[in-house]
């Protein structure tokens, strides 16, 4: 467990007067189970309660530069475990169970509260208690911004590397690296989820129906994985062994994609979020804005197709085929199966839906010499055939 004396408690309650922590340790316990380990992942969770117990005398029950990193997750996670746990308990606490039935639990210096003051108290402590895991999620995702290479971990960023490879096993791991939007950070940009991780991470069945069944089956499967595969670089993908893996996946810098493609994955990224307007039941949407956004979304996969090719050239470019194969390609010199090879990323946008194939070069024109089953003019202007004449019709 992660909170085991009444003093770290107070941290977060500091007008509480709880005599025994002993009472709530069962409201703890499946707080840190329920509420804390998803998000952490259990490799984490069970690395950060050794931390815990190999530290408990010598931690700083206060966040600051100088304190570790495991310390500072310590506390966020604690703050997160408490509040939890209180908004489990204060329904029950306030009734006492004894051989003659339920009775109501009173002081005799202290003024009962009622039912609204507890239900408020509650609301308080869910709301604080979501608040605490977004805080902590959007640091464990900077963290992941500042991890460095395995090559390059010091004394000094041992913990941060650590943590961060642990919580890469999480399903909460701040990038879905196989998405179009991979990240909390890249959702807000386009529809407003009140910058919550919490939020995202239950949205990602929409966002994968999304992507699997509507936009990849209309730009192809392939070319979309050639998409995404620009907005990520390094490290292999979450999965159960990410803790022990090489490095973690982090996002493309912009700047580094090509402003066409860039282009074409901002339009994706729109299309994708507006589509989550129609299906999502996370954040509230009103009802018309629900229909009015799936017609807006497969109206802007429309344009993205047509967009696509008005400007297939440049994207053809753009995916790494050079101009002189492209002019070959024009000519029927080359075809597009021959790209496969040497331009598998051009080769995935020339096999999806939107690629339009080129024209095959016009024949030269000749007399018809070399056509002999057809007629020739030689055959109608030779100087030894008679001029007949059509006998009026009387």
């Amino acid at each position: 467990m992660l909170i085991t004396d009444i003093k770290e408690l107070r941290l977060c309650f500091p007008t509480h007067a709880i005599d025994s922590i002993e009472p709530y340790t069962g409201f703890i316990d499946n707080s840190e189970h329920e509420f804390l380990m998803p998000p952490l992942g259990q490799p984490l969770y069970e690395k950060l309660c050794d931390w815990y117990d190999d530290n408990y005398n010598t931690m700083s029950p206060t966040d600051g530069k100088d304190v570790g990193y495991y310390n500072r997750l310590l506390l966020m996670a604690q703050r997160c475990v408490a509040f939890d746990a209180m908004s489990r308990s204060i329904d029950q606490q306030s009734i006492s169970m004894n051989n003659a039935g339920v009775n109501m639990s009173l002081a005799d210096d202290y003024k009962p509260a009622d039912g609204d003051a507890i239900s408020r108290a509650k609301n308080a402590y869910v709301k604080e208690a979501h608040a605490s895991l977004n805080r902590l999620l959007y640091a464990l995702e900077q963290w992941t911004a500042l991890c460095p290479a395995p090559e390059d971990v010091t004394t000094d960023t041992q913990e941060l590397y650590e943590i961060v490879s642990f919580w890469r096993s999480s399903r909460y791991f701040y990038l879905a690296a196989q998405l179009l939007i991979p990240s909390a950070v890249v959702l807000q940009e386009y529809l407003n989820i009140y910058d919550s991780r919490e939020k995202f991470i239950q949205m990602l069945p929409d966002l994968h129906f999304i992507q699997e069944e509507q936009i990849a089956p209309a730009i192809g499967e392939d070319f979309t994985e050639v998409i995404i595969g620009m907005q990520i670089s390094g490290g292999t993908k979450r999965d159960a062994t990410a803790a022990y893996a090489s490095q973690p996946k982090s996002l493309a810098d912009d700047a580094k994609i090509d402003p066409m493609l860039r282009r074409l994955l901002h339009k994706l990224r729109k299309i994708m979020a507006t589509l989550l307007e129609s299906r999502t039941s996370v954040i509230r949407v009103e009802k018309q804005r629900k229909i009015d956004a799936r017609d807006e979304g497969v109206r802007l996969i429309g344009q993205f197709r047509v967009y696509c090719q008005q400007h297939q050239d440049d994207i053809l470019l753009a995916l790494g085929l050079p101009q002189s194969v492209l002019e070959d390609m024009k000519e029927g010199k080359t075809q597009p199966a021959d790209l496969q090879a040497d331009y598998p990323q051009a080769y995935a946008y020339c096999i999806s839906p939107m690629f339009v194939p080129y024209p095959a070069p016009q024949a030269e024109a000749d007399d018809g010499a070399n056509r002999p089953h057809q007629c020739r003019a030689a055959d109608f202007n030779s100087p030894d055939m008679a001029l007949h004449v059509t006998m009026p019709l009387l």
